[in-house]
Formats: structure tokens, sequence, C-alpha cells
């Protein structure tokens, strides 16, 4: 006759109730996928695309192996073990991961590490790096000009002398992948060209799509990097995906474009376009003009012998000298006009120093301190939150400073003849020249003729202090 079993005793529960084996078995599990990792046999992208897609199979293992435990428990009579609060905080957070990995499943994470200009180099998170070669020759059409494409690596145009010689390609090609045979059949895939196509003569990297990865599946890596040899009178338009663009003595127009990459183009006699969207761009030594659009970090122009145009957003330091017809800066923040540059222009987030323009200059914008030497034509300037600093060089124009919040200074030649209308809000005006001040409540006010008159002198501020002084 069996005994008979004792009666309930939350003691007895609390005291031997065993904890699940649930969790051990989940952590196995991930770890064998990690050590398969780490021995090769997987790649980290397969468990991360493993993971995004089989997760929910943890949860069910996690259910399966609660309810045996359960079973077992009350068939024997105890207590099932138990489920903490702490394991329901570290379940939901595996369910949110699980969540965010599946969606995350489906984004373009090589495009997403190129937008954000992420450089994994080839420190073996792709696989080891394997090189490959590739040369291809065409003769250049009569008339010809030179359309280059390329998706991933840098684009360098070198100079041909002989302008007979046939166009030449050599693309030096660099895959990550798992081992040799797998890069060898990717580069397979791979083939550079040149087509003429009527008097244009096409390049192509010849990189496929294959790979652009969706999600975590890390296929092979690939990066072109491709030398161009063409005759010095061919005109050259190169479109760059992600990389580096560079241009040298070409004696015809050149227009470039990069998504991704830093801009060189130096020594053409003709006119260059360039478009930018993240990179730094030089560009000197130019016999013609110079238009640039886009978005750039830092941007520094020299020696053009035309106009130069710049038209869009510019993030670092800008620095133009030396630009032989005028200058036009437009930016969201920025308007600007300028003369003839015979010295420098720097510009930055906070600061604008200009010396040396032969005509007019013309600027608006904000939180700027602006310095301007040796300004020898009419100038307009309106600005707010910063100083102004101007020393006009005769013959100077008429001058129009509008300052908000900022102080302005105005140093000009003992000798200067000119008309005075300045007026300071809620600030001082001083002056070295003889000059009626009035004060009306807080404004100051100078009015009158400097020796024999001349360009007019206005100058407007609040909370901010006019100087006029001599030079």
């Amino acid at each position: 006759m069996a005994s008979p079993q004792p009666p309930f005793d939350p003691r007895y529960y609390r005291r031997y109730r065993s904890r699940s084996i649930s969790g051990p078995i989940v952590l196995v599990a991930i770890g064998v996928a990690f050590l398969l990792g780490n021995m090769h046999v997987i790649s980290p992208g397969q468990i991360a695309w493993m993971f995004a897609t089989w997760w929910p199979l943890l949860l069910i293992l996690l259910g399966v192996i609660r309810i045996v435990e359960y079973t077992i428990a009350r068939s024997q009579g105890g207590p099932a073990p138990r489920f903490g609060g702490g394991g329901v905080v570290l379940l939901v957070l595996f369910i949110v991961i699980g969540l965010s990995a599946s969606s995350a499943r489906h984004w373009n994470w090589q495009a997403v590490g190129d937008n954000i200009d992420v450089n994994p180099g080839w420190d073996g998170v792709f696989g080891q790096k394997y090189d490959f070669t590739q040369e291809v020759s065409q003769a250049l059409p009569a008339d010809g000009h030179i359309q280059i494409d390329s998706d991933h690596g840098s684009v360098t145009v070198h100079v041909t002398d002989n302008g007979d010689a046939p166009v030449k390609l050599v693309v030096h090609r660099h895959i990550a992948a798992e081992s040799q045979s797998e890069a060898d059949k990717y580069n397979a895939r791979q083939n550079a060209t040149i087509t003429a196509d009527g008097n244009t003569l096409r390049i192509n990297s010849g990189e496929n799509q294959a790979h652009v990865q969706v999600g975590f599946v890390m296929g092979p890596r690939l990066v072109s990097d491709m030398e161009i040899w063409a005759p010095r009178k061919a005109p050259v338009q190169v479109t760059a995906a992600h990389g580096d663009i560079n241009v040298t003595q070409r004696d015809a127009d050149v227009k470039v474009s990069t998504t991704h990459g830093d801009i060189q183009v130096s020594q053409i006699k003709g006119n260059v376009e360039a478009t930018s969207h993240k990179g730094d761009i030089q560009i000197n030594q130019i016999s013609g003009d110079v238009h640039l659009d886009g978005k750039a970090d830092d941007v520094t122009l020299s020696d053009i012998s035309g106009i130069a145009v710049l038209d869009g957003e510019f993030f670092g330091d800008t620095k133009l000298s030396h630009i032989g017809k005028y200058v036009r800066f437009h930016s969201t923040r920025t308007e600007m006009e300028l003369g003839k540059l015979d010295g420098d222009l720097s510009m930055d987030s906070g600061d604008l120093h200009v010396t040396s323009v032969t005509g007019p200059f013309e600027v608006h914008t904000r939180a700027k301190d602006i310095r301007l030497e040796d300004i020898s034509g009419p100038i307009t300037i309106e600005n707010s939150h910063g100083e102004i600093d101007l020393h006009p060089k005769a013959p100077y124009g008429d001058v129009n400073v509008s300052n908000h919040q900022g102080a302005i200074h105005v140093v000009l030649p003992e000798n200067a003849g000119f008309k005075v209308d300045a007026r300071s809000s809620r600030g001082e005006l001083e002056s070295d020249f003889a000059l009626n001040v009035t004060r009306t409540g807080e404004d100051r006010v100078a009015e009158g003729t400097v020796g024999k008159g001349g360009n007019k002198l206005q100058l407007t501020t609040d909370h901010g202090t006019i100087e006029i002084r001599k030079g």
C-alpha cells in the first residue's frame, strides 16, 4: 500500500524548485554557431543571416523545453523549474533583437556603409584579399571623347602625348573572398570593356551587381581601380559611384562626378565641371571656367583663368586663390559674388577672409566674422552675429554694410574723401575723421562729408560698435 503524500508546504516549494535548463541549451546552440564561424565553416554574414531568419526556432525550442520540464515535474509531484523576472526580461530583449535583425535582413548593408562613409578595409571581415589585373586597349574615334563609368574604385586618367596611340585601360581589381578559388570564379565574371559608340569611347570597369549584398549575406567584395591612358586632346567625362577621381594634363574639357570620393583635377586647357556628394575637391591650373556643384567637404580652387562657380553645400574649408574673372558662390547659408580674385579667399563655418579683389564684392551670410582687405570696388555686406572688418583699397566704390548684433570696423586712407551715413543702435560709434555724431536715445548716428566727398559709406548695425579709422 502506497504511503500517503505529505501535505503541500510552501517552504518546500521555494527551497527545492530547480532552475530551468532551457537557458543553457540556447547558449550552447549560440556558442556552436559562433564556433563554426571562428573555424570558417560558415561566415559571420551567414551567422547573422541565420539568426535573422531562424531566431523564432529558439523560442520554439525554449517553449518545448519548458513544456517537457513542466510535464516531468508534475508527474513526479514536484514544482516545475522556475522562470524568474530576469529570465522574462532577457526573453523580451531577445525578441526585440530578433525582430530588429529580421527587419535589418532586408537592408542593403553595403549601401548603408557607403552612405555613411564606412570603409572596413581588408581586415578579414569580408575574407582574404586577392588581387587581379586586366588590360584592354581600343583606338579612339576621330574627334572622339571618352566616357568612363566606375562603380567601386578609383579612376586615374593619364595623358598620352601620341595622339594616334590607342586608349589603354588597366584595371587593378581587388576581391575579398573566403578562398582563392572563390575569388577566381568571381573575377572570371568581371570583364572591363572599351566600346566605340559613334565618336564616344565608353570605358566600363566591368563590375556586375553580384557584389552588392542585401541583408547579412556577405559574398565577395569587389573594388576595381582603373588607370586610363588617353590622348591629351580628347575630352573626358568620368562618373564614379564610390571612389576617387584624378584627371591631369588635358587640352580639352573635363567633366567628373562622384557620389563618395575625392576629386583632383589639374593642368587642364579647357573647362571643368565637377559634381560631388561627399569628399574633398582640389582643382587647379585651369585655363577655362570651373563649375562645381553638389556637396563636398574641403574645397580648394587655384589658378583658374576663367570664372569659378560654386553651387551647393560645402561643409569643410573653402579656399580660392587667383581666379581670373569672377567668383560666384551659392549655398543655403551664403550668397557671394566678387570680381577678379588676385589674392586669396578662405571660408569655413565661422569665418570669411578675402584679400586682393579687383571689382565688386557682395556677400549675404550669417554668423560669420568677415575680414576684407584690399578690395577695390563697390562692397555690399549683409551679415548677423559676427564682426565685420573692412580695409578697402583705392579706388574703392560705395560701401554698404548691414550687420545684426555685430561690430563694424572700417579702415580708410587718411586722405580719403567720402560721404558717411552710419547708424549704431544700442552700440557705440567712433570715428578718426571729423564727423558729426548725434545721439538719439540708444542710437548713435554719424552723417556728413569727409574731404571732397565721393563714394558713399553706409554702415548700419544693432548691438554693436561702429569704428571708422584712418589707416
